[in-house]
């Protein structure tokens, strides 16, 4: 998946630490979002399936962040990412969201580009699986995540998530067979 992301700070969305706020700094946000900022804006992304509403779920979790001045580093990356990814749920969920449709299904717009057309389809197909096999999947297939890594992101026991990937790959595999057809 080529999603193109500004590694850049939004530095104009982070409000200023007041004296005895307890917020972390700005200057540690931008670097939290230039090392961090590609990873959590795709995991919001499969919940989504827009990478602008994705990236508006990334910058409300740095957002969040701020509040939790005390968090380890070891503990950001796995916070960001299932912050993100609830607020993705939520927007997801939404009553808007329901009732519209992307334009460019509307459109009909498609490209002659046998990749392009191969990457929605794989998008299309991972949108469509279940909850609990999107994330697993996109973090050990697409960031390449080892399975106790994926597996402290998403709080389960190492055993379960390799169960999860497995089960996950095989309905994806199947439901990309359905959008090639």
């Amino acid at each position: 998946m080529d999603i193109q992301l500004s590694s850049a700070a939004p530095l104009s969305i982070i409000p200023s630490a007041k004296e005895g706020e307890g917020l972390m700094d700005k200057q540690r946000i931008a670097e939290l979002y230039a090392s961090y900022s590609d990873t959590v804006v795709k995991a919001a992304w499969h919940f989504t399936g827009d990478i602008q509403t994705a990236q508006d779920c990334a910058e409300e979790a740095y957002l969040k962040l701020m509040s939790h001045e005390d968090m380890s580093d070891e503990h950001i990356l796995p916070w960001l990412i299932r912050t993100a990814v609830n607020i993705a749920k939520n927007v997801a969920k939404s009553a808007h969201r329901t009732k519209t449709q992307p334009y460019d299904e509307l459109s009909g717009a498609s490209s002659d580009d046998e990749r392009v057309l191969a990457r929605r389809a794989a998008a299309r197909a991972m949108l469509s699986l279940p909850e609990k096999y999107r994330l697993p999947l996109m973090l050990h297939l697409a960031q390449g995540m080892t399975i106790e890594q994926t597996a402290r992101v998403i709080g389960k026991g190492r055993n379960t998530t390799a169960s999860l990937i497995r089960r996950g790959t095989v309905l994806l595999q199947k439901a990309f067979e359905k959008e090639e057809l």
